[in-house]
């Protein structure tokens, strides 16, 4: 099992179990304590995880920004495969809004020079991923956002109001039974709002770990969209480009 795999199993343990022992972790991931304690000191780095004598808990983000780099280590091969099959909806010289999310920077990695598409992103991670892949790209600018690494902003707002998209992917921090997409930023979910009116197709990118969740900032319903990319069966009219 390589490491990032590991990481991500410990955190979906201690999101059931709430505290775990150190040797509980070892039996169930088949490793010597020592490398439960290795991992566990990178996720307290990260603010993940809360170790004490013996055990360890889970922080809870609900209230503050996750950063980045956590949330591209979580449930990192499904939200691979969920921008895995959007892209296949990318048609050719098309253009498409990508939000700086960790799931729809995916996508990035699925498109090609040959096909001729432009992507408008406020992710700098994705920036960066499509100037490596040769892909015509606009940043919106903006006041960056230091741990989602996302430019946001009046600036970026205006960026988007003056453009227009094919395609837009975006992912949040919740989804709701009844469809409704939330997110704790109140900059990040101003500028989906302002990608999703000027997008002709819309789409959401939703793994587990985001059902049932809600936040303070409404973004939009499902039924505002075309479609929804979800590795679990959805309780809602829309259901999910199963993988």
């Amino acid at each position: 099992m390589i490491k990032n795999e590991r990481l991500d199993q410990i955190i979906a343990i201690l999101q059931k179990e709430k505290y775990c022992s150190i040797a509980h972790l070892a039996e169930t991931l088949y490793v010597a304590p020592v490398t439960v304690r290795r991992d566990l000191r990178k996720l307290e780095q990260d603010g993940v995880v809360s170790t004490c004598y013996g055990g360890v808990s889970i922080v809870s983000h609900s209230n503050r920004d996750v950063p980045l780099d956590i949330r591209e280590n979580f449930n990192g091969d499904i939200k691979a495969n969920l921008a895995k099959e959007a892209a296949k909806l990318i048609t050719r010289g098309s253009t498409v809004f990508l939000d700086a999310s960790s799931t729809a920077s995916h996508i990035a990695n699925y498109l090609t020079p040959e096909q001729n598409v432009t992507v408008i992103t406020n992710g700098i991670r994705t920036l960066t991923t499509l100037s490596q892949r040769h892909i015509k790209a606009y940043g919106t600018g903006g006041r960056l956002v230091n741990n989602s690494l996302a430019f946001s902003g009046a600036i970026a707002l205006r960026t988007i109001s003056g453009m227009h998209a094919d395609f837009m992917f975006f992912s949040s921090q919740g989804l709701t039974a009844d469809g409704v997409i939330t997110d704790f930023s109140e900059s990040e979910t101003e500028l989906r709002q302002a990608m999703l009116s000027r997008a002709t197709k819309k789409y959401f990118l939703c793994d587990n770990s985001k059902l049932g969740k809600v936040f303070l900032f409404q973004v939009c319903n499902v039924s505002d969209l075309d479609d929804v990319f979800c590795d679990q069966p959805l309780p809602f009219a829309k259901q999910p480009a199963e993988l």
